[in-house]
């Protein structure tokens, strides 16, 4: 992807004109929510926050794309057309991606031959927009942050398919609706980083202060949301997100009844963080 962009010469495209001259596709992956008949989530994906997750954390941090920075055009259409797991897991990847910083109506499209020689077209829609012009363009430092976020947000311990509410501040693409924050009252944490950053790939999450009202736990922490407490592949959890205006002791140094911001890794108030942060909500 040169300059960041997501697109592929002659061999990824983006939108129904790009991809005309591209036979039709198959069934990926009928259990991956993401791929269902219309191209978005059976289970909730639309242009809010309200979103599915079932990205795992090997497929996070072991696969071609994340490690390399989505650096060259040659080099990520090797590592889609790998015929290895480590193949499978990047494709998973890239179908998250996509659906994180592409719009709903929008798409990517690309085909590789499987071990069996096999010819497979995949098609990837978009879902959240929160990197949509990064469909055509490079990508913005915010974009990268976004969309690092999102990946990391959707990410379980188990690879298991569970409703989530994201929210961010500032992000149109993710704002709350009443409904949806009376449906996902517990609150779980928060996710920032950067998977694009070249060679140097990290994310980090945050425990659920300040999010600490409403029910004690939910049903989906025994279901593999657990990554902002323990370790989720690159994921590293730093402590509680915000506990008081106090100097140190919490990752995050801003906060309302549904994000944090101003995150950092250093949990000092003194180091620049990113607003850059997606909060995460669970039913109970």
């Amino acid at each position: 992807m040169a300059s960041g962009r997501l697109f592929l010469v002659s061999a990824l495209c983006v939108g129904a004109a790009a991809c005309a001259n591209i036979p039709g596709p198959e069934v990926v992956n009928d259990e991956d929510p993401l791929m269902s008949d219309n191209g978005l989530s059976s289970n909730g994906l639309s242009s809010n926050g309200l979103s599915s997750n079932g990205l795992s954390s090997n497929g996070l941090s072991s696969n071609g794309l994340s490690s390399n920075g989505l650096s060259s055009n040659g080099y990520v259409m090797g590592a889609l057309q790998d015929k290895s797991a480590t193949g499978d897991l990047t494709r998973m990847f890239f179908r998250y991606l996509i659906s994180c910083a592409l719009p709903g109506g929008h798409s990517t499209t690309y085909t590789w031959t499987d071990a069996a020689g096999t010819l497979h077209t995949e098609v990837n829609p978009g879902g959240l927009g929160l990197a949509p012009h990064w469909e055509t363009g490079a990508a913005t430092q915010t974009d990268k942050e976004l969309v690092s976020a999102c990946l990391a947000a959707r990410t379980n311990a188990l690879g298991v398919h569970v409703p989530i509410s994201m929210r961010a501040k500032g992000v149109a693409a993710l704002a709350v609706t009443s409904a949806e924050r009376s449906s996902y009252t517990f609150g779980e944490g928060a996710f920032w980083g950067n998977l694009f950053n070249g060679g140097s790939p990290y994310l980090y999450s945050c425990s659920r202060d300040a999010f600490n009202a409403g029910p004690d736990t939910s049903q989906y922490t025994s279901q593999g949301r657990t990554c902002t407490t323990s370790a989720c592949g690159i994921i590293k959890p730093v402590g509680p997100c915000y506990v008081a205006n106090v100097t140190t002791g919490q990752a995050c140094y801003e906060q309302n009844a549904d994000w944090t911001a101003n995150c950092s890794s250093a949990m000092n108030k003194a180091t620049q963080g990113t607003s850059n942060v997606i909060a995460t909500w669970l039913m109970p």
